[in-house]
């Protein structure tokens, strides 16, 4: 481990499922595009919704898609967390009781308490969904606290740009969508693995997968739910940046433990 790793500030990672992530560094909270309800659209969770109290200091919002930026979700915390959102999508937080709401282009840096963001483009489909009039490009994140940066790419393509991002700790890494195929706009396992060649993160988990499927009348989760976890751990495997497969729910120590491998499942 070099000085400089050796010398960033604790943490700890509960990857909650889909893109909902909670990281806390150094004792400041950020939740990622928080998804907490067993059903959302024409989707259900697949696996149990972790017990975990998400008592942030920020939430980091990547774009105005239902699964992203789910209001039921978002009314189950507290309304004066501050949210930083893409361009666009401000008065659906305001009218959900947010009162501190900061709105947010590629290319743009802010200041949320402790959090320095530094928005990133994603390569995705813009607005919210079919008939409705919000257009809002995605963005994705790259957060410090303390010195620790992690990047949170939302939903995004494989971009060039990738490569520009600098001293990576922890990369958040979409590798698939919500079905058994995958979309226009999201890293698969092989143009994550790519991803994680350029960025050269310190430590990568996969996120946007194994949560949520259509829904159905089967009570067992389908059997294509895990496997795009499987394929990126194994076309990751000789890459430069250690990969780290939590399952929802699970966490991890975001230290020496996290970099070496290691990892706890609440379930």
């Amino acid at each position: 481990m070099t000085e400089a790793a050796a010398s960033k500030p604790a943490g700890r990672l509960v990857w909650v499922g889909h893109a909902t992530a909670l990281v806390e560094i150094d004792g400041f909270r950020v939740v990622t595009d928080p998804l907490l309800r067993r059903r959302v659209v024409h989707l259900r969770r697949r696996s149990d919704i972790p017990v975990v109290t998400i008592d942030a200091d920020l939430i980091a919002i990547s774009h105005a898609h239902m699964d992203h930026l789910h209001l039921p979700s978002l009314r189950m915390l507290d309304r004066a967390t501050p949210v930083v959102t893409p361009r666009g999508t401000a008065g659906l937080l305001r009218g959900a009781g947010f009162g501190h709401v900061v709105e947010v282009a590629a290319g743009d840096r802010v200041e949320v308490g402790r959090a320095v963001l530094d928005v990133t483009p994603a390569i995705h489909k813009t607005g919210r969904g079919p008939h409705r009039r919000i257009d809002s490009p995605a963005v994705g994140y790259v957060i410090e606290v303390g010195g620790h940066r992690t990047y949170f790419a939302g939903d995004t393509d494989l971009f060039d740009d990738m490569g520009g991002l600098e001293d990576i700790d922890l990369a958040l890494l979409p590798i698939w969508g919500w079905g058994s195929s995958i979309g226009i706009g999201h890293l698969d396992p092989e143009r994550a693995a790519m991803a994680a060649e350029l960025i050269r993160p310190r430590l990568v988990v996969p996120v946007h997968w194994g949560t949520y499927a259509p829904e159905d009348l089967r009570r067992a989760p389908p059997a294509w739910l895990d496997q795009p976890a499987r394929d990126f751990e194994t076309m990751s495997r000789a890459g430069a940046a250690p990969v780290l497969v939590l399952q929802p729910g699970g966490a991890t120590d975001l230290g020496r433990e996290a970099r070496q491998g290691s990892a706890d499942d609440p379930r």
